[in-house]
């Protein structure tokens, strides 16, 4: 694998130790914070830990990111904070690097679930992460960011503005603008892991909206994946925000079944 990319920050959101853990890991432009809504679900039997990749949330700014550089931070970060195997959530960008880590490093990982996970659906829409970076004003934030969802009105200016002061942040835009231009390599990296994952017997648990405009579903990938599947009608690319409920209950009975 490459140098690791510095700057990932793991942080504890719940559970107690001793609990079977479960590390979140999110997608491009987002943090630890875009689980606020699953995380509390799992904290009464699972120890819960959300990961802030490098140029998001708490996390430095890494120039040259590679989905190995992400998930070795990833994992670096694991390392140091939790004993044992660890269940993987991830969430597009963070589906790439729960699927590369679980590939090389089978020894720490229970279980993956995957949402929308980039490498398995038609192709990221290049024109939404690479116009992320660029972001600087309300109205525009807002338009771009409801494209993420199905029914627009569940993306509200607060969250945009929030996108704005975090893009604001020394060394963001930059570490963004890069990250986006690797993202057609990062997709070609997760799929040679989704390869080697296909052929093993990793428990897996796959979510997707059938509304996805950023990640549009392949039906054809996605059942070749196998594990545990669900397509969410009406639900764009944010299912574990659109769905609430449905996705928590299928999160927490398929780590419940398999810890």
């Amino acid at each position: 694998m490459n140098k690791p990319a510095a700057g990932a920050v793991l942080h504890r959101l719940g559970g107690s130790d001793g609990q079977p853990a479960v590390v979140f890991i999110h997608g491009f432009g987002a943090d630890r914070l875009s689980w606020l809504a699953n995380a509390p679900s799992l904290t009464g039997s699972f120890q819960v830990w959300g990961v802030d990749l490098p140029g998001h949330g708490d996390a430095e700014p890494a120039l040259g990111v590679s989905l190995d550089g992400l998930s070795e931070s990833v994992l670096a970060g694991i390392t140091a904070r939790i004993s044992g195997k660890v269940h993987l959530i991830g969430h597009s960008l963070g589906g790439a690097v729960a699927l590369r880590l679980a590939e090389c490093a089978p020894d720490r990982v229970q279980s993956i679930v995957l949402i929308a996970p980039v490498g398995l659906g038609r192709g990221i829409a290049r024109d939404f992460t690479n116009g992320f970076a660029e972001l600087d004003e309300p109205d525009g934030a807002l338009a771009l960011l409801q494209r993420l969802v199905a029914r627009p009105r569940l993306i509200n200016k607060p969250m945009a503005l929030h996108v704005l002061a975090h893009l604001e942040r020394p060394g963001r835009r930059q570490a963004l603008s890069d990250l986006a231009d690797g993202i057609p390599v990062i997709e070609q990296a997760a799929q040679l892991a989704i390869a080697a994952i296909r052929q093993s017997d990793l428990p897996r648990l796959v979510i997707w909206g059938e509304d996805d405009a950023i990640n549009p579903l392949d039906p054809e990938r996605m059942a070749s994946f196998g594990g545990e599947q669900h397509v969410l009608p009406g639900a764009g690319h944010l299912p574990q925000i659109e769905e609430i409920k449905r996705v928590n209950g299928w999160i927490q009975d398929f780590l419940t079944g398999h810890s």
